[in-house]
């Protein structure tokens, strides 16, 4: 995946354009920043896949309007998990970029 960075002139030009709605989606976009960091590694992708399966499934059911209780609380449940393993991929990611140059610091230095 390749990344790409936002100034903060062009965040400031976006919230011009977009105003309360702009703002809102920038709250929303946070909350999920830490998914979209685990989702950018293969350690993420790769537990968080049948989570995300399940997950699809589920929010199918939820959108079709035809979910059991069971179903709900389970999807519920699950978007909670994901949200929490989201969080603890991407600040293990960090860490292990903070190690790695650390280390190559002690070792270059």
């Amino acid at each position: 995946m390749s990344e790409q960075t936002v100034t903060a002139e062009q965040l400031a030009n976006y919230l011009k354009k977009t105003g309360k709605v702009g703002a809102k989606t920038m709250h929303v976009l946070g909350k999920y920043t830490p998914f979209i960091q685990a989702m950018a590694t293969p350690i993420g992708q790769e537990i968080m896949a049948d989570a995300l399966r399940r997950h699809d499934m589920l929010l199918d059911r939820v959108a079709s309007l035809e979910v059991t209780d069971g179903e709900k609380g389970e999807y519920k449940a699950l978007r909670e998990i994901i949200m929490k393993w989201s969080e603890k991929i991407a600040n293990y990611e960090a860490n292990l970029v903070n190690y790695k140059t650390n280390i190559d610091k002690v070792n270059n230095g």
